[in-house]
C-alpha cells in the first residue's frame, strides 16, 4: 500500500509547495504602484470548473460485487437465526451452490430443532480476479472469514449445541459471484480452514 500511495502524497506535496511559491511570490513585490499596474495591464482569466472523470466501469462493477458480497454474509445469519430462508433477502445475493447450501443447511437446523446466534465476521474482502467482458460476467472474492461467535444453538435450552469444533475459527474463503440480470449473485465459496487469518 505504501508504495501506491507514495507517488499520491509526492504529487500532493509538489501541488501544496507550488501553491505556496505561487502566494508568496505575488506577496514580496516592494513597488505597489507596479504592482497595481501589472493589475490593471492583464485580462481577468476565468477558470472553467474542473470535470471529474467519469467512473471506471470496471471499478464500478467490482464495488457493486463487493457490496452484493457484503449483503450477502447479512442475510445469510439472517436466514440461519430463524432458520428460514424466507423472511430475508438472501435470494437476492445467493443462487446455485451458494443457494443450494443454505436451504440445506436451513433444514437440517429445523429438523434438528436449532438455530445460529451470533453473526460471523467478515473483514478484507477483495476482488482477486474479474471476468467483466463475458456474456455473464464475474468476479471471485477473498476474505477473512470469523466464526467465532457465531454459534449452534439449541432452540429449546437456548444453549450452544454440541458440535464437533475446529481449532481454527478465523479463515480464509474464496467465493465466485456472477451477475445475472444486473445483480451480483454469489455462486459458490471454499473455505480455507487450513489458511487462517
Amino acid at each position: 500500500m505504501r508504495s501506491v500511495m507514495a507517488p499520491y502524497r509526492q504529487r500532493g506535496a509538489l501541488l501544496v509547495l507550488a501553491a505556496a511559491l505561487a502566494a508568496t511570490s505575488a506577496c514580496t513585490s516592494s513597488d505597489d504602484s507596479n504592482s497595481e499596474k501589472g493589475k490593471a495591464a492583464k485580462p481577468t482569466e476565468s477558470v472553467a470548473p474542473s470535470k471529474s472523470a467519469p467512473p471506471d466501469p470496471a471499478e464500478a462493477a467490482k464495488t457493486a460485487a463487493l457490496t452484493a458480497y457484503k449483503a450477502y454474509w447479512t442475510e445469510l445469519p439472517k436466514a440461519f437465526a430463524v432458520p428460514a430462508i424466507e423472511g430475508t433477502d438472501l435470494k437476492r445475493y445467493a443462487a446455485a451452490e451458494a443457494l443450494s447450501k443454505a436451504e440445506v443447511t436451513v433444514v437440517n437446523l429445523k429438523k434438528n430443532n436449532r438455530m445460529m446466534t451470533g453473526n460471523p465476521v467478515v473483514t478484507n474482502p477483495t476482488v482477486t480476479s474479474a471476468e467483466l467482458e463475458k456474456k455473464t460476467p464475474n468476479v471471485s472474492i477473498s476474505s477473512c472469514l470469523d466464526v467465532s461467535k457465531w454459534k449452534i444453538t439449541d432452540k429449546k435450552t437456548g444453549k450452544p449445541a454440541p458440535v464437533a469444533t475446529n481449532p481454527v475459527s478465523r479463515y480464509v474463503i474464496t467465493s465466485l459471484l456472477e451477475r445475472w440480470d444486473g445483480s451480483w449473485k454469489v455462486l459458490k465459496y471454499e473455505l480455507h480452514a487450513d489458511q487462517p487469518c
